[in-house]
């Protein structure tokens, strides 16, 4: 298997943390090969990883028989099903679960991580000159964070994570928005801003992976 990666970007990450919770070495994985692909230098648009995904976007994870996979969610339940490590099933472990975790992850995704995108995208000085940034995009996408916010923060008030006291892909996803919104100035620790709940969801998942 070959991973295409880069460990800053937001959908990356999901995969980097989902390896990290079952206990596992990404370069340390039998039969994984990881590519780094700098976006800084603009590599993800460079012929040779077009080759391997039209659409220039990392993650993409190329399996043995060929077939690509360029979705995050995608690679996160095929590494999840595939790699013991631990033996946590992070992406949940019968039917049930595993609708209910994939439900919890496109709520952060859409409500939180899209939207921080989003507001790095339209808002971010470093990409003023690459595409069009629509004014006032920046502040909108944030203000729709902040107001999906008080749903996570009222599911992580009788919870140490969003579906229970056990950490699934979920917890990573949402964690990756907050984090991500760091770009944009947000603080993911200020109570005032993201709700005690919240605050505390993110300094617990901050101190075991946050950037050292």
């Amino acid at each position: 298997m070959k991973l295409y990666t880069m460990n800053a970007p937001p959908n990356p990450r999901k995969v980097d943390l989902l390896l990290k919770v079952k206990e596992l070495d990404i370069n340390d994985i039998h039969n994984l090969q990881v590519i780094n692909v700098d976006i800084g230098k603009n590599e993800q648009n460079s012929p040779e990883f077009l080759a391997v995904n039209p659409l220039g976007l990392l993650p993409v994870l190329v399996l043995d028989d060929g077939t690509v996979l360029n979705d995050s969610h995608a690679i996160c339940e095929y590494l999840d099903s595939r790699l013991a490590g631990n033996g946590k099933q992070v992406m949940g472990s019968d039917p049930i679960q595993r609708a209910k975790i994939t439900a919890m992850s496109r709520n952060a995704e859409f409500h939180v991580l899209y939207n921080m995108m989003l507001a790095f995208q339209h808002g971010h000085p470093s990409l003023a000159s690459v595409g069009n940034q629509v004014p006032g995009m920046a502040e909108e996408s944030i203000n729709r964070v902040k107001k999906a916010l008080p749903y996570f923060d009222k599911l992580l008030s009788s919870h140490k994570y969003l579906l229970g006291d056990r950490l699934t892909f979920a917890d990573i996803v949402l964690y990756v928005g907050l984090d991500f919104g760091r770009v944009m100035k947000f603080n993911p620790k200020d109570a005032s801003v993201v709700g005690d709940h919240v605050a505390r969801f993110y300094a617990q998942m901050n101190e075991r992976f946050g950037k050292k």
